[in-house]
């Protein structure tokens, strides 16, 4: 059983969330803007 687009953009949100929180305490570096670049992909999944 798939999930409708409303689901999958629920789940995105959802990831997206928790993203967000983790690199707000992260410090500067490599893995912050690898994580960065991740959250940045997802938002625009989200504005496609």
């Amino acid at each position: 059983m798939g999930m409708t687009d409303k689901q999958f953009n629920g789940f995105i949100r959802f990831i997206l969330d928790d993203l967000t929180e983790v690199i707000a305490n992260m410090p500067d570096g490599k893995e912050r803007e690898k994580l960065q670049k991740v959250i940045d992909n997802l938002q625009q999944i989200l504005e496609d």
